[in-house]
């Protein structure tokens, strides 16, 4: 397998926070460690993508054909996996081989991915695509994103990013509702679009940590018909920075 000659090369870069007193970014703070400082320096795995796996099958009754990325932080990687494997999983459960004599089509899933990489390889962020026919006028897709500090593997939420979810929330959400309502044009219905964007942290899960923006993934039906297609909002951290903890505004300068 390719990884195993891409693991020769790993290297181990290491990153300088510009203040040695600023707090350590953690998944989830543990108890009576609440004042645990950021070392001088941190180091994290690189390159960030290290291979893919690709899964596919074709039976009388599925078509599967699902791409996902093995990260160089073991961690970031079972994420990934994980989610894979438990999405195919349910959807074989929920949605079973279909009698071809009464339905002449494949229960289909294909699953694609993106990477983008932030703070000088210090976060990934990954995008998977998800696909899935099970019938009907067209098939449904949306998108699934994390954001991995590689220093160890684990998932920055809202919360690790920004000082005050909520106010930050709200902020975005103004600034999605304006971009959306540009890129839409005819088809902006401002329902939709203002449902799709109340500043509740589930309608702004899919987002990932570019190098100079914050993209906004918002999978058909949630702000625009299906027509309209999935939907992005790119928000540069300059419009972000009031909202923005000053250990991300350290990693991503």
């Amino acid at each position: 397998m390719r990884i195993t000659a891409v693991l020769y090369f790993l290297l181990v870069l290491t990153v300088c926070a510009s203040n040695a007193g600023q707090k350590k970014i953690s998944a989830a703070p543990q108890a009576g460690n609440a004042d645990t400082r950021l070392a001088p320096c941190l180091t994290f795995c690189a390159p960030g993508l290290l291979d893919d796996i690709s899964i596919r099958e074709e039976t009388a009754g599925f078509s599967i054909d699902i791409r996902y990325p093995v990260l160089c932080a073991p961690q970031a990687s079972r994420t990934i996996r994980d989610h894979v494997t438990q999405s195919l999983s349910d959807f074989k459960n929920d949605f079973p081989e279909p009698d071809l004599r009464d339905y002449p089509y494949k229960n289909e899933m294909n699953v694609g991915y993106e990477m983008w990489s932030a703070g000088k390889g210090r976060l990934a962020s990954v995008k998977l695509q998800v696909m899935v026919f099970t019938g009907g006028a067209h098939p449904n897709y949306w998108p699934v994103t994390w954001v991995f500090d590689m220093t160890d593997g684990h998932v920055l939420d809202p919360g690790d990013i920004f000082l005050n979810e909520q106010d930050a929330l709200i902020e975005v959400a103004r600034i999605a509702r304006q971009e959306l309502k540009k890129t839409l044009g005819d088809m902006s219905l401002q329902d939709m679009v203002d449902d799709g964007t109340t500043p509740v942290a589930i309608n702004f899960k899919d987002f990932i940590l570019d190098k100079d923006a914050m993209i906004l993934f918002f999978a058909p039906y949630q702000v625009a018909p299906y027509a309209a297609g999935q939907q992005t909002v790119t928000i540069p951290y300059d419009r972000l920075v009031s909202h923005l903890t000053p250990e991300i505004q350290a990693i991503l300068k």
